[in-house]
């Protein structure tokens, strides 16, 4: 009978799952605001090939969004640029939130919203980031002008 409860509580406890969540926690949000940072910085420089390493393959798969290349992104940047300027003049983070999952299921998720002075008309950009293992990529950017 002992043989059974033991193999029963070995059986519970490898197939059960242990994380502990985080939301909004400071720490989480300056490791993924490292990325947004340098991702602008990058775009100053106009060094975009070294901006878009940044990007992960999620970002440019069909499922989840219409920018499916590097070419495409460029393009976006062009648009931008065209519309609303090529100078990035400040950049304010507005809203952030953080979820990490830490356990036997991992997972890290970041939202940041920028309001971006530019040198023609401003924009809101939203940036969406994931880790996975132990880097942390954009995989969503959305750019909406103001005025």
């Amino acid at each position: 009978m002992k043989k059974y409860i033991l193999i029963l509580v070995v059986l519970f406890l490898t197939s059960c799952n242990f994380n502990k969540t985080y939301r909004n926690r400071e720490e989480d949000k300056k490791e993924a605001e490292k990325i947004t940072e340098k991702y602008y910085q990058l775009i100053k420089e106009n060094n975009r090939q070294e901006a878009f390493k940044l990007f992960g393959e999620k970002f440019f798969d069909k499922k989840y969004g219409k920018i499916n290349n590097k070419e495409q992104l460029n393009q976006m940047i062009d648009d931008i640029n065209t519309e609303c300027g090529n100078k990035i003049l400040n950049t304010q983070l507005t809203i952030w939130e953080t979820f990490v999952s830490v356990g036997t299921n991992p997972k890290s998720q970041y939202v940041f919203s920028y309001r971006v002075e530019r040198n023609i008309q401003n924009t809101q950009e939203k940036f969406t980031l994931e880790k996975n293992n132990d880097s942390i990529k954009i995989v969503g950017y959305d750019v909406h002008f103001t005025k």
